[in-house]
């Protein structure tokens, strides 16, 4: 189960800047209105500050893991 609670988290990050970047260009290009705009984008970054630590956190301990080769 770590490995598909990883792969999720790593799912919503992604999602998350897609929250952040695709709304910006979608508003240059007047397919959304700036109001839309915001709210998509203040929910990509809720959504990328609650999930990104997570998975950063995993990937820094098989960092410490891999360099040390000490058991966590």
């Amino acid at each position: 189960t770590p490995l598909i609670m990883q792969s999720t988290l790593k799912l919503i990050s992604y999602l998350a800047l897609a929250l952040t970047i695709i709304p910006a260009i979608l508003f240059l290009t007047d397919i959304l209105e700036l109001s839309d705009v915001k709210l998509a984008m203040i929910a990509g970054m809720v959504l990328w500050f609650v999930s990104a630590p997570f998975s950063q956190k995993r990937q820094n301990a098989e960092l410490i893991h891999e360099q040390t080769r000490d058991n966590l």
